[in-house]
């Protein structure tokens, strides 16, 4: 049994820092500049308030709150913390979209007072109606709404399907190694669950390694006609030396962490958005109808 055991705790850091390296092989591999955009051809940007589509009943669920603080007091603060992530996740895609002169970016105090105007609901999906009413009085291409889905834990389906891949490959891997012997294999399985669950469903360190799972998604409309135009979802899970960023003594709070894979899945959308080439010209080729087939 001891023998199974220790076959098993050395091979899960080889094949966790193997799966690390590949996707920073991939992220590294995927960097790329964007081009700059011609004035005549940028379109005209309004960026609207972050969606969450989430909620938390304590700001304990994604700070690091002082010692001594009472659970009533935690509570009252969850509003402010959740208000924090909206305004944080819409600027570092601001400024991403900004700094690419890409678009001509409408300023935000300017797209918040239209909103006020139309009533826009908060953390609700905007409707074809307040689009054209949007772009009435922003004068406004495209229209981009980010939504956080998921902070500092996942919903149940994305953690049993983490989990599951994480089982699957490491399956493989240990099978293989093993010669599939199924006592290893199954106290691989017993171990991911009783490491992995917390990871997902609520972040935690593995291997010295920092896991905040966030997801984010955005999505944008040509207020036109009210066509998706773009759409993109990022995940971010494991913090890798991006810890470095942060000063010593932050290095340690959730929120810190947690800003660090916002920081990252933002931009990521952001990117994703300025690969897809809206220009005037090509938004005005999404509008025109198809061409009609031609009859035989």
């Amino acid at each position: 049994m001891h023998g199974r055991a220790a076959l098993i705790h050395p091979l899960r850091p080889i094949l966790f820092i193997g799966v690390l390296a590949t996707f920073s092989a991939c992220s590294f591999f995927g960097i790329h500049e964007h081009h700059e955009v011609a004035l005549d051809q940028r379109a005209v940007l309004a960026l609207l308030p972050t969606r969450l589509d989430f909620t938390i009943d304590k700001a304990s669920q994604i700070e690091t709150l002082p010692d001594g603080l009472s659970s009533e007091e935690a509570k009252e603060r969850a509003p402010a913390a959740l208000q924090a992530v909206r305004s944080e996740a819409r600027r570092l895609f601001f400024e991403k979209i900004e700094t690419a002169e890409q678009f001509r970016v409408v300023p935000l105090e300017e797209v918040d007072a239209a909103v006020q105007a139309i009533e826009l609901p908060e953390d609700k999906e905007v409707t074809s109606a307040q689009l054209t009413a949007l772009r009435d009085r922003l004068k406004a291409d495209v229209i981009v709404q980010p939504t956080v889905l998921d902070y500092g834990k996942v919903r149940w389906y994305w953690l049993a399907g983490g989990m599951l891949a994480d089982i699957s490959w490491e399956t493989v891997a240990i099978g293989l190694a093993s010669a599939w012997n199924p006592g290893i294999i199954l106290g691989n399985v017993g171990f991911e669950l009783l490491t992995s669950t917390p990871v997902w469903f609520g972040g935690g360190y593995l291997f010295g390694i920092v896991a905040r799972p966030v997801r984010v998604e955005a999505e944008g409309w040509d207020p036109v006609n009210g066509q998706s135009v773009w759409d993109k979802e990022e995940f971010a899970l494991y913090i890798w030396d991006r810890l470095n960023e942060l000063p010593e003594p932050e290095r340690k709070k959730k929120e810190a962490q947690l800003y660090l894979n916002l920081k990252e899945s933002m931009r990521e959308l952001a990117s994703s958005l300025l690969d897809e080439g809206l220009t005037i010209s090509e938004l005005e080729k999404r509008r025109r109808p198809p061409p009609v087939p031609e009859s035989y």
